[in-house]
């Protein structure tokens, strides 16, 4: 170059490295970079928390479902009892009640059989307490399906009963002899579904998360073998304990409610998944993060209508 020539600049191309970004430039994209950020985390955030509520709904419809599947296997053979025999053309039958339960209260004491003396707490001052149930069945020990129970014990010739348990016959003075009578109890404790079998000395939990069981009963015009005993005039709550009323009874209408297993709902989502309709159809919304849902089966005592 030579003394006095003018020095032109040089021009950036794009991709050359020989220019940067403004000051404004590198705002924009950043604020672009964060909006997207924010939109992915969002996102994710939103199909978790979607992925929770589904999970949770999957939870508690599986409890519900296995709580209502253990006690209508129970109550449908209700009153159940093998022929033994036939007296002037009539036959020979075990009696014993059928069913019985306590309304919004439990067992005072869970040895007590059905056929035993009243055996309900006093009432909660709640109605919404959980209710009692107490099934009275004949289990047999025919082959193969002809069976009504899970066979077991020695020599699996012994029926067992709701928790899986062998349990003692019983001695029926009328008859003379003995048969296996499953009675079987139901209640809520603890956040849990339990049942007690004669073969066991203390109540198991079959069920978690199952809140309360609200039992109303199918009461017909009069007692089984009369007229109108086939008919439900209406449902009410657990008659007194050994009130001659049990003897209407021909259905049984059971209701759980059922949460979650975690607290699952934040602030926003309790307003609408939080919402449930409880056992008395009332509007209920969870305060506690917690999920809920209720679920309703009726069963139909076949044997009361034969």
């Amino acid at each position: 170059m030579r003394r006095g020539d003018r020095v032109r600049p040089t021009r950036a191309w794009p991709g050359t490295g020989g220019a940067g970004f403004t000051l404004v430039e590198m705002m924009v994209a950043l604020a672009i970079g964060l909006a997207v950020v924010g939109a992915l985390v969002a996102a994710y955030l939103a199909s978790f928390s979607s992925a929770r509520h589904s999970d949770a709904l999957v939870q508690i419809t599986e409890d519900a479902t296995l709580a209502l599947d253990v006690m209508r296997q129970q109550v449908a053979q209700a009153g159940f009892s093998q022929p033994h025999g036939a007296t002037g053309g009539a036959l020979v039958l075990h009696t014993f009640p059928a069913i019985s339960g306590c309304e919004a209260a439990g067992f005072v004491d869970l040895q007590v059989g059905i056929q035993g003396a009243a055996n309900c707490r006093p009432p909660d001052a709640d109605p919404s307490a959980p209710d009692a149930l107490e099934v009275a069945y004949e289990s047999s020990v025919l082959p193969a399906r002809a069976s009504n129970g899970i066979l077991g014990g020695a020599g699996n010739q012994e029926p067992l009963d709701c928790l899986g348990n062998s349990f003692p016959k019983t001695h029926d003075d009328a008859t003379g002899d003995d048969y296996w009578l499953a009675d079987s109890k139901f209640y809520v404790a603890g956040g849990s579904l339990y049942c007690h079998g004669p073969g066991n000395a203390a109540g198991a939990a079959l069920v978690r998360n199952v809140e309360t069981l609200q039992v109303t009963y199918g009461m017909a015009a009069a007692p089984a073998g009369a007229p109108g005993a086939g008919q439900v005039v209406y449902y009410g709550v657990a008659p007194g304990p050994g009130a001659p009323a049990w003897a209407n009874v021909v259905s049984v209408n059971l209701c759980v409610q059922v949460r979650s297993a975690a607290k699952v709902l934040d602030p926003g989502a309790a307003a609408t998944l939080g919402a449930w309709i409880d056992c008395h159809n009332a509007q209920r919304t969870s305060t506690d993060g917690y999920m809920r849902r209720t679920f309703v089966t009726t069963v139909v005592l076949q044997n009361k209508l034969l």
